[in-house]
């Protein structure tokens, strides 16, 4: 039986108008196979939706890739999401009511294919990872804003910005909206 662990954590800094990220990593059997992490530049970004675009944006992953699993675990330290995706909770801003949305049709696509999902609450000690790649596209995003007039970039296929990211062979520029604009291009260091 092929099992799927999917952890996700989103992050939120600053009032009204602050930065939201997503975070997230998928494990088949025990072996690491996929994690992203990114910023949410909307006006709508909150905490809590942050939360559930990290569950969004790895579902989408898993759904494109057309990845191979029996059983699928998500795990994150969102109460509210878990609560309100089991049905335990309504969903009572308008804010997330697309997000759930999406999250349960995903969810849906699955089943119907005879894989079974579960989503589960941890504590954050529990969703570490998930929880690092959050913050560090928070981290990313700070450090871009202080060398701002020298390495802000923009994606021309979608015009999202471009972050420095950590890949198998080194650094290079992705863009914000991964995965669904998949524009990179090299990072060359000064």
């Amino acid at each position: 039986m092929t099992k799927l662990l999917v952890q996700t954590d989103g992050a939120y800094r600053g009032e009204d108008g602050g930065v939201a990220s997503y975070g997230y990593v998928l494990s088949r059997n025990s072996r690491k196979i996929q994690e992203d992490y990114g910023l949410l530049l909307e006006e709508r970004a909150t905490n809590n939706y942050a939360e559930y675009m990290a569950l969004i944006k790895a579902l989408r992953w898993i759904k494109k890739n057309d990845l191979e699993f029996d059983e699928m675990l998500i795990q994150t330290d969102s109460k509210l999401v878990v609560k309100q995706v089991k049905g335990e909770w309504s969903v009572k801003s308008e804010n997330m009511r697309d997000l759930w949305k999406e999250v349960k049709e995903l969810i849906a696509f699955f089943d119907e294919r005879s894989k079974e999902v579960k989503i589960k609450h941890v504590y954050r000690e529990n969703n570490v990872k998930a929880d690092e790649l959050s913050q560090q596209a928070l981290e990313d995003h700070f450090l871009a804003q202080e060398l701002k007039s020298d390495y802000k970039k923009t994606c021309p296929e979608c015009g999202d910005d471009l972050v420095v990211r950590d890949g198998k062979h080194g650094k290079f520029w992705g863009c914000t909206d991964f995965p669904d604009c998949e524009y990179t291009e090299n990072y060359e260091e000064d």
